[in-house]
């Protein structure tokens, strides 16, 4: 089964003119990162997982930007879970807060 990323990395790359050979997948963006860093193959990583590794340089990918929308999954029966309502506002707090830095960052 392909990984997720491999799934969103088709797309994109097609739309570009490319299909790309995709060798190797993993779910551990820290080991996909150490690969690039080490002349194993590129990869595509979300924002919030950058570690900087050395010997890797990171570039937002070209237009149109990739993005991913992402969904919290709650019990219906809130009595149980009385924080899920405060966590979600939170999650949304933080995701509109990145948007925004990510935005100006260009």
């Amino acid at each position: 089964m392909p990984s997720p990323s491999a799934n969103s990395t088709a797309p994109p790359a097609i739309g570009a003119g490319f299909t790309p050979g995709i060798r190797f997948q993993t779910a551990s963006h820290d080991l996909a990162q150490a690969r690039v860093g080490t002349g194993y193959g590129v990869a595509l990583v979300s924002r919030p997982a950058l570690t900087r590794v050395p010997g890797t340089t990171h570039r937002p990918p070209a237009e149109p930007p990739l993005h991913r929308d992402l969904h919290a999954v709650t019990r219906s029966d809130t009595a149980l879970t009385p924080l899920a309502g405060v966590l979600r506002t939170l999650l949304l707090d933080v995701a509109t807060g990145l948007r925004g830095a990510w935005t100006s960052q260009g």
